[in-house]
């Protein structure tokens, strides 16, 4: 990011993406296998991954990408959800800490560059990643609720899944600020609805999403779903 709430830059500010990425791989790789993969001496790699010493500016972001580079986030996500999308498995993604931890760091990096002022979670089991995401980039969290649970709450109409009446959905005021630049995050997107009705609501408010991150969705309906020009659909893993 290149501004969050109050300013700071998406490594400057802190190096605990890239500890995350290095604590994960270190049970993958010995020191000398990953320090040969990242280009870095094995020295070097142990006093990164113990935060002894940390890399800054353009070394940290080329530490970081090399990295990241080296994770299977899609094979993560494809472990609680399954091959076949086991939804009710897929939820307990939300539970496991580390997992939360890289992919929130897979988010991180897929938005280098972009201004992000706030983050909104669009469904319950993404609040802990747009939580952690949010704290890397020390950035404002929001998110929705079907319970008008803030009393300037903007309500979301859409056509429930079933196709046999009307849902709502709320928005606190405060995530649908004029100009405001945010990052929608959701665990599943299964149909265009709620979503599309959320990123109009936004767009009618005059608020910049500068995108769409989901962990899983269908490629009839992720193909499809229109999001505003400037908006960037990230999805770690799709399924047919």
């Amino acid at each position: 990011m290149t501004t969050g709430r109050r300013g700071r830059g998406i490594l400057g500010h802190d190096q605990q993406a890239l500890l995350n990425v290095l604590h994960y791989l270190n049970r993958k790789y010995n020191y000398r296998k990953l320090a040969s993969l990242v280009g870095v001496s094995v020295s070097t790699l142990s006093r990164y991954s113990t935060g002894k010493t940390i890399p800054r500016g353009v070394k940290a972001k080329t530490l970081f990408e090399k990295a990241s580079s080296l994770i299977n986030y899609e094979e993560i996500v494809e472990e609680f959800f399954g091959e076949s999308l086991d939804i009710e498995n897929g939820i307990y993604i939300s539970h496991d800490i580390e997992t939360i931890k890289l992919l929130s760091t897979y988010l991180l990096r897929q938005f280098i560059g972009s201004r992000v002022d706030s983050v909104l979670a669009l469904d319950l089991q993404a609040i802990p990643i747009a939580t952690y995401f949010a704290s890397l980039v020390n950035t404002e969290l929001y998110f929705v609720d079907d319970r008008p649970l803030w009393r300037d709450g903007i309500q979301v109409t859409y056509r429930s899944s079933s196709g046999d009446g009307r849902s709502s959905i709320w928005i606190p005021k405060g995530a649908a600020r004029r100009r405001l630049s945010t990052i929608l995050v959701a665990t599943t997107i299964l149909s265009h609805s709620p979503t599309k009705e959320i990123l109009k609501t936004l767009q009618e408010k005059k608020v910049q999403v500068s995108g769409l991150f989901a962990l899983v969705s269908k490629s009839s309906i992720w193909s499809t779903l229109s999001v505003p020009q400037g908006c960037r659909k990230v999805l770690v893993k799709l399924y047919t």
